[in-house]
């Protein structure tokens, strides 16, 4: 046994050309639209983030937007201070509390700080489990880490210093069948069915490691409410709570640069407008087993927002991220890749170079009844033409829909009930077109992941997943429950398991479909400055490792072998607030 140390850092040298011209950009765009702000950023999923997320749901304040985290400073201290200000005897929650650090004044102008110091444990007793954990990753076995850092800013600097140290504990654990297996039987660290399509290992090697990541650190320009600079935060783009279909913390940030808003800008008689755009390198895990000559692979991303004048509690959204190689060096036309046409038939030759995915998303609050409804879709690369995408708009697609409302009744302050369904499992159009995994690419190898964690939706290509949950809050407490079915990889068994693959039965495999069934429970206690979280998941893994697939001569629903396995994740965190 022996222990191996990932450090990943950005390649700063290449992001000179980026920061420049973004930085010009804001500059010359800041002169429009008011407000100096704090711009370091709130951890995702943390604390802070989960208090933002209620205040939008009890008060729905103005000037705050869910669709591009992780949330700024200056958005979270002017809502909390409101909250704190206003709230009665029974609000006097921790989710109207503001938690931060006091300021230290330093000189030249700057303020400093410290970031929440945040240590968590989290243990799966049979096999992997765990998403939207940033550059974790929770294998069989104990998985510890933790978070913190400092910030120092300025009216017109800011930087921010959080990194991300996780040891991973990664035991051996039951190996599905189709896991690709090298001359001598050794099991190739590759997805289960999916191969060298993408880069989305089952498990990360055979022996405990450490990660080292620069986690929610950062160094950006801004003036009033636009920004600019370098950064390797995780991002959340989209209104989806759980499973964003393009970007989102289920995996280490992207080292990137980027231009954007920290918070929506006001626009007279158009409304809202909020965007941010990145240009970034995605790495390989070092377990990917179809690299192309050493290309660089270059990420392009936009997610473009708007509420329009007339009704400001309605989202209107899109996303669009392309995935290339650069071959002689960083090429500005990559950059400008982003405007390229729609249809693959104007895009012309490079478009089968390139990986597109785009998405379009809408949110509506509605403030009187303490709710909001949301739903995203996403289209895996171009249609041929327009006549193509009317024709058949649903290829290669994926999509996502669900609600949050606040109840107040007995025995606490409120309660949260949410519910979410997103498909990235294959149509029927696969009878008569085929169709791809979501984020992968026929050319561009890796698809759309970083470092072996996919950079959208957690669930992974070819999944589904339903999920409900109702969570209670009351003073320095809070209490839930959730129940989830997830079908893992839905495309491999569909395509496998077909009536043509059996010819001596009158049926398909419908009864072995790869499903998780988990039920869990979770809590926080937060008197302050200390607050304590915990979750516990039981997972029935049902016909776990696709052991009996093509298996069919006497067997059907009625006598097949129930080969399931059970798994147990405990979880408990702390987070001290300075």
């Amino acid at each position: 046994m022996y222990f191996r140390l990932r450090l990943y850092k950005p390649k700063l040298p290449r992001f000179v050309l980026y920061v420049l011209f973004v930085t010009s950009a804001a500059f010359a765009l800041s002169a429009v639209f008011p407000n100096i702000v704090q711009s370091q950023s709130l951890t995702i999923g943390g604390l802070q983030d989960e208090q933002l997320r209620i205040q939008l749901l009890l008060k729905n304040p103005e000037g705050i937007s869910t669709v591009n985290r992780p949330f700024s400073r200056n958005s979270y201290e002017r809502v909390m201070e409101n909250a704190s200000q206003n709230r009665g005897s029974s609000e006097a929650g921790w989710w109207n509390r503001p938690l931060g650090s006091p300021e230290i004044e330093l000189p030249a102008g700057f303020r400093g700080g410290l970031h929440p110091l945040h240590f968590q444990s989290t243990y799966n007793t049979r096999f992997p489990h765990g998403e939207n954990n940033q550059a974790a990753w929770f294998g069989n076995g104990l998985n510890t880490e933790g978070m913190g850092g400092f910030w120092l800013t300025s009216d017109f600097l800011t930087i921010s210093v959080q990194p991300h140290i996780i040891w991973q504990q990664n035991q051996d654990f039951l190996i599905p069948q189709h896991i690709l297996r090298d001359s001598q039987g050794n099991p190739l660290y590759l997805a289960e069915g999916i191969g060298n399509v993408i880069d989305a290992p089952f498990r990360f090697g055979p022996d405990p490691f450490w990660t080292f990541d620069w986690g929610y650190s950062s160094a950006r320009v801004h003036y009033r409410k636009l920004e600019a600079g370098i950064s390797t935060e995780p991002l959340w783009w989209g209104p989806m709570t759980r499973y964003p279909l393009i970007m989102s913390n289920n995996s280490p940030g992207v080292n990137h640069a980027f231009i954007g808003a920290r918070e929506p800008l006001r626009v007279p008689w158009v409304g809202w407008i909020n965007f941010r755009w990145i240009f970034g390198y995605p790495e390989e895990s070092g377990y990917f087993d179809h690299r192309v000559g050493g290309q660089t692979r270059f990420m392009n991303s936009l997610n473009l927002a708007w509420s329009p004048a007339f009704l400001k509690t309605l989202t209107l959204g899109a996303t669009r991220t392309y995935h290339q190689y650069e071959t002689d060096g960083f090429d500005w036309d990559n950059v400008s890749a982003m405007f390229n046409p729609f249809q693959k038939a104007q895009e012309g030759s490079h478009s089968g170079e390139r990986n597109q995915l785009i998405s379009f998303y809408a949110q509506l609050v509605i403030p009187e009844a303490h709710a909001e409804i949301y739903g995203e879709f996403l289209r895996e690369d171009h249609s041929y033409d327009w006549r193509d995408f009317l024709n058949e708009p649903h290829q290669n697609s994926g999509w996502a829909f669900g609600f949050q409302k606040l109840f107040f009744g007995q025995f606490a302050d409120f309660y949260k009930v949410n519910m979410e369904l997103t498909n990235l499992t294959i149509s029927q159009i696969q009878q008569v077109r085929s169709q791809d995994y979501y984020y992968s690419h026929a050319h561009i190898r890796q698809g759309h992941t970083n470092r072996g964690h996919i950079l959208g939706a957690a669930i992974g290509p070819g999944s589904n997943s339903q999920f409900l949950s109702i969570d209670g809050y009351r003073g320095d407490y809070k209490a839930g429950i959730f129940v989830q079915r997830v079908t893992e990889n839905d495309n491999f068994h569909l395509l496998s398991n077909t009536i043509e693959s059996t010819p001596n039965e009158n049926f398909g495999d419908y009864f072995r479909h790869r499903v998780n069934l988990n039920l869990g429970l979770n809590f926080l206690y937060g008197p302050g400055p200390f607050y304590l979280t915990g979750s516990y998941v039981w997972t029935k893994a049902y016909n776990y490792g696709r052991f009996d697939y093509g298996r069919f001569q006497g067997i059907n629903i009625t006598n097949y072998e129930h080969k399931d396995l059970y798994n147990s994740q405990l979880q408990i965190g702390i987070t001290y607030v300075f």
